[in-house]
């Protein structure tokens, strides 16, 4: 988006989800001055919320009804909604009516601005560079209903939503490397990979808090892209694990480009070569 002003100062921010990444982004915010208060489905996990300032909530949303929220949406300035679609577990889950109920509650709640989690899975099997430009063409059940997530939320006039797409997350307790030297040979070995880094995640969210006035779409993905034969040949070495078998070709290789969110929000990526284990 060219042109971008800033909007309305931020000062109360939710985080519905947290997870992997939310509870640490809940965290970071609460360091930043905001008040933040932070969502699970889980009663044990209300004390880890608590213990990083965040003010927890149970969530007990579902396809048919997310009247729960509304105490954690009350006067909210910004809700961030960091629910993975957890479709790959669960081929028949229906993420994008659960987004509809949570969209449903934000209305009502009247919430003014909303920051999405998404995936470059939107993008499908699209080869080459990648901006935010090109068009979605998901091939995947997750990708298709992300896609049709966005577009609820996109199109939804009584509040601003900026759409973040993350290339493959990693960070502490999370890396592909650990999974791929068990599953045999890792094919199509010259792709190239488009990953983020769990730091730079909460990074762009930061960056894109203060200036979140109208629709926008960025992707999130270090601007670091070398073979898959070469990074994670690289990380077997750090991880101290058997080296791969690597099988080469360059299925759906692909280059996604985060120069946007980088021009427009000004925002550097800080694990920029992704040699890392935490």
């Amino acid at each position: 988006m060219e042109g971008i002003m800033e909007g309305k100062k931020i000062k109360s921010i939710g985080v519905l989800g947290c997870g992997w990444l939310g509870l640490p982004l809940a965290k970071q915010l609460v360091m930043d001055g905001y008040s933040v208060r932070g969502t699970t489905t889980t009663k044990e996990k209300l004390s880890a919320i608590e213990s990083v300032g965040a003010i927890p909530f149970l969530s007990e949303c579902t396809v048919n009804d997310c009247a729960s929220l509304a105490p954690f949406l009350e006067n909210l300035d910004l809700v961030i909604i960091a629910i993975p679609p957890g479709i790959r577990q669960n081929p028949k889950k229906r993420f994008d009516l659960l987004v509809d109920e949570i969209i449903k509650q934000i209305v009502a709640q009247t919430v003014a601005k909303v920051i999405f989690i998404s995936s470059t899975a939107v993008y499908g099997q699209a080869t080459g560079e990648i901006d935010e430009t090109q068009a979605t063409h998901p091939t995947t059940e997750s990708g298709k209903q992300l896609v049709a997530c966005e577009q609820k939320l996109l199109k939804n006039p009584f509040f601003d939503a900026c759409i973040l797409r993350f290339g493959g997350l990693i960070g502490p307790n999370r890396h592909p490397i650990f999974s791929l030297v068990k599953k045999g040979p890792i094919k199509n070995a010259d792709t190239k990979i488009n990953l983020i880094h769990l730091t730079d995640c909460i990074r762009l969210i930061q960056a894109v808090i203060p200036y979140l006035n109208g629709n926008m779409v960025f992707n999130g993905v270090s601007p670091y892209h070398p073979s898959r034969k070469e990074y994670y040949s690289e990380m077997a070495k750090l991880a101290k694990l058997p080296m791969p078998v690597f099988v080469s070709g360059k299925l759906n290789d692909r280059m996604i480009s985060s120069a946007k969110i980088q021009k427009v929000l000004k925002s550097d990526f800080v694990v920029e070569n992704l040699l890392t284990l935490n």
